[in-house]
């Protein structure tokens, strides 16, 4: 019977180390949240043994620090599992942010087993902006084109002043010079950018 014990005992901590799970990407919806938007975080996830269901999760934000965590319940069936994760922050307030995550899983159908040790943890930082009352400006779509753009933005008409390229937070990029007809942006992250003069203004996204 001793034996027989030790026997179960090795089984089921081979199959933990067999379970281990990784993080395989940590990403954001929409990719570049506004104060108006309901954010999520999704985690991809991949175990060595299946069927890797979800057995718990939960997050906890304070301040602009989220941690988040999810258990997983692997079975002896020995095949790559991947799966997702997703946790819904809702609407946040506008700053920089760091969502810390905690894997781990545990053996057997929810509910299963604890995990005896952290799986893996990953880390995803991201910015929440405010809309600096884009929806209160009279926009221009005819102001320039194409919309969206990947590096050239071609301005319908020549400057006669100067004007500026900001992101939605009203954070100045470019300066345009006067009697300028077109911007190269192929250096710039995608996002979301307002072009403006005094009296003109064109939102655009760049991708």
């Amino acid at each position: 019977m001793k034996h027989i014990t030790i026997i179960c005992t090795l089984l089921f901590l081979s199959i933990q180390l067999l379970a281990q799970g990784t993080i395989t990407g940590i990403s954001i919806s929409p990719p570049n949240p506004t104060v108006s938007d309901q954010v999520e975080i999704h985690v991809g996830v991949q175990f060595n043994s299946g069927n890797c269901e979800l057995d718990n999760q939960g997050h906890n934000t304070n301040g602009f620090a989220v941690s988040g965590y999810a258990h997983h319940c692997v079975g002896l069936l020995t095949v790559i599992c991947p799966t997702t994760d997703t946790f819904q922050l809702g609407q946040l307030p506008a700053g920089d942010y760091t969502f810390n995550f905690s894997l781990t899983s545990g053996f057997g159908e929810p509910s299963c087993s604890p995990g005896i040790v952290v799986d893996d943890v990953g880390q995803f930082q991201f910015t929440v902006s405010s809309p600096v009352g884009i929806d209160e400006i009279s926009l221009d779509p005819n102001f320039a084109y194409p919309n969206p753009v990947s590096d050239i933005l071609f301005l319908k008409k020549s400057l006669n002043q100067l004007a500026f390229i900001t992101d939605i937070r009203g954070v100045e990029i470019i300066k345009i010079p006067a009697v300028s007809n077109q911007v190269d942006l192929s250096h710039l992250p995608n996002g979301i950018y307002l072009l403006h003069t005094e009296s003109n203004w064109f939102r655009f996204v760049k991708n």
